[in-house]
C-alpha cells in the first residue's frame, strides 16, 4: 500500500496486512486487517499514529512519498496497543526533532513502548495543536477500548481520527467504505462485539463528546475510511452501547446434574419474585451464549448455581463466567450458590473469579450438601431475603 491523498494535504500513510487470520489471539479475521496511520500538512507535519512491528519499512516508506522523515514535528499517538505503536522507536531513531503527542493515561505506556528518550507532551479534553493552515483538536475516549485511547479531529477537513472507534477487520483493494464490495456493516458489528462491547459503558459516556463536531470523514486504525454517510457509524455505537439493565431483573443461572442445584435454583427465584424482583431461571446446559449475554447486559444482578466436580465446578458454568469479559459487566451484582457431595468448591471459585472481574459480589456464597435438609433450606430462605435486599 502507497500513500494515498484523501484531502488536500491529509494522506493514508498505512499498511495492509491481508494474510492476518487472528486478531489479539482470539479473533478471526476472514479478510485480514490494516494499520491505519495519517499523515497531515499544515505548516508544521503530524503523523496520526505508527503502524505494527513487522511493517515499519513499508510505513516509513509511505511517509518519505511525501515528506522527508526528518521534517516531520508531530507523532500523535492516540492508542498504545502495538499494532498502532510497534514502529515508534524506529521513527524517532530517523527524525531526532520529532515530539510525541497522547493522552495522559498513555504517557507510562509511551515511555515503556520507547524505553529511551523522547519529547512527549500530554493533552487533554480540547486542547489544540496549530500546524499552521490546520489544527488538531483532542477528545479523550478512555477505554475505548484501552485507558489511554484519544480521537482526533481536524476541523479544516471534518476529519475525525477515531482510533479503533468505527473500525472494522477488513483488507480490502481501495480504502474507501463506498468501494469495499464485502459487507462492511457485518464486519463493523463483528469487530463492535469483539472489541467494544466489553467497554460499552465507557464509550457510552464518551460519545457525547462528538455531537458538536461536524464530521464529513472518519479516519479509523483499521479497515476502509468512512466517508458515506459516518454518523451512521457513530450513531449505531450509540444504539448498541444504550444502557438496556432492568433494574428489577435478576437471571438465576444453574447447572446441575442430579437436581439439588436446580431445586435451589428454583427456590432462589421464587423467593426474590415474591420480594419484588423479577427473577429468571435459565439452565446453562441448553442456554446459547448470545442468549446468555444478553441475560447479562440487560440484568441487574446476576445468581450462579453450581455443583462441584472433582474440586471444580463444570465446564457449562465456567462457560459462563467465560462470557463476563465480553461484556460490560464491571460494578454489576452478583452471588453464588451450589450443591455438593464432599468438597464444595465449585461455588467458592466461580465467586473468586466473577470478584477477580471486578463484580459486585455478595460476600458469601451459599452452599448445601446434596439433598437440601430442612435446616439448610431454612438458611436458604435467609441468605434469599439478604439477597433481595443486596439487588434491590
Amino acid at each position: 500500500m502507497s500513500a494515498i491523498q484523501i484531502t488536500p494535504n491529509v494522506f493514508a500513510v498505512g499498511v495492509k496486512d491481508p494474510e492476518l487470520r487472528i486478531f489479539d489471539i482470539v479473533m478471526p479475521t476472514e479478510f485480514g486487517t490494516t494499520y491505519n496511520a495519517y499523515l497531515i500538512k499544515g505548516e508544521k507535519v503530524a503523523l496520526i499514529d505508527t503502524v505494527k512491528a513487522g511493517f515499519t519499512v513499508d510505513y516509513l516508506a509511505n511517509i518519505e512519498q511525501i515528506v522527508p522523515l526528518r521534517s516531520v514535528d508531530y507523532l500523535i499517538i492516540n492508542h498504545t496497543e502495538p499494532d498502532h505503536s510497534g514502529s515508534i522507536t524506529e521513527l524517532l531513531s530517523r527524525s531526532p526533532k520529532l515530539q510525541l503527542v497522547c493522552s495522559g493515561a498513555a504517557l507510562p505506556f509511551v515511555k515503556n513502548v520507547i524505553n529511551g528518550e523522547a519529547e512527549i507532551m500530554t493533552v487533554k479534553d480540547d486542547a489544540v495543536i496549530d500546524l499552521g493552515g490546520k489544527q488538531l483538536i483532542f477528545k479523550m475516549m478512555p477505554y475505548m477500548h484501552w485507558p489511554d485511547t484519544m480521537m482526533d479531529y481536524l476541523p479544516e477537513d471534518k476529519i475525525l481520527f477515531s482510533c479503533d472507534g468505527f473500525a472494522a477487520h477488513i483488507c480490502g483493494e481501495s480504502i474507501w467504505d463506498n468501494e469495499e464490495p464485502r459487507d462492511l456493516m457485518h464486519e463493523f458489528k463483528y469487530y463492535y462485539d469483539a472489541i467494544m462491547r466489553p467497554f460499552s459503558g465507557y464509550i457510552r459516556r464518551n460519545l457525547p463528546k462528538l455531537d458538536a463536531l461536524d464530521i464529513a470523514m472518519i479516519g479509523t486504525s483499521h479497515g476502509p475510511i468512512l466517508r458515506k454517510n459516518p454518523l451512521q457509524y457513530i450513531d449505531l455505537y450509540k444504539e448498541w452501547t444504550a444502557d438496556r439493565v432492568k433494574t428489577k431483573r435478576v437471571i438465576v443461572f444453574f447447572a446441575s446434574n442430579y437436581g439439588n442445584t436446580k431445586q435451589l435454583a428454583e427456590i432462589i427465584a421464587r423467593d426474590l419474585t415474591n420480594d419484588g424482583l423479577v427473577a429468571e431461571l435459565v439452565d446453562l446446559t441448553i442456554c446459547p451464549a448470545d442468549m446468555a449475554r444478553e441475560f447479562i447486559e440487560t440484568s441487574a444482578g446476576v445468581v450462579i448455581g453450581t455443583p462441584t466436580f472433582n474440586g471444580d465446578a463444570p465446564k457449562p458454568v465456567w462457560d459462563l463466567v467465560g462470557l463476563f469479559p465480553t461484556v460490560y459487566s464491571i460494578g454489576k451484582k452478583a452471588a453464588v450458590f451450589g450443591s455438593y457431595g464432599w468438597g464444595g468448591e465449585g461455588a467458592k471459585l466461580v465467586a473468586d473469579r466473577l470478584s477477580g472481574m471486578k463484580l459486585k459480589l455478595y460476600p458469601e456464597p451459599y452452599r448445601a450438601r446434596l439433598v437440601p435438609s430442612d435446616e439448610e433450606l431454612s438458611e436458604l430462605s435467609k441468605f434469599t431475603a439478604e439477597l433481595a435486599k443486596f439487588f434491590g
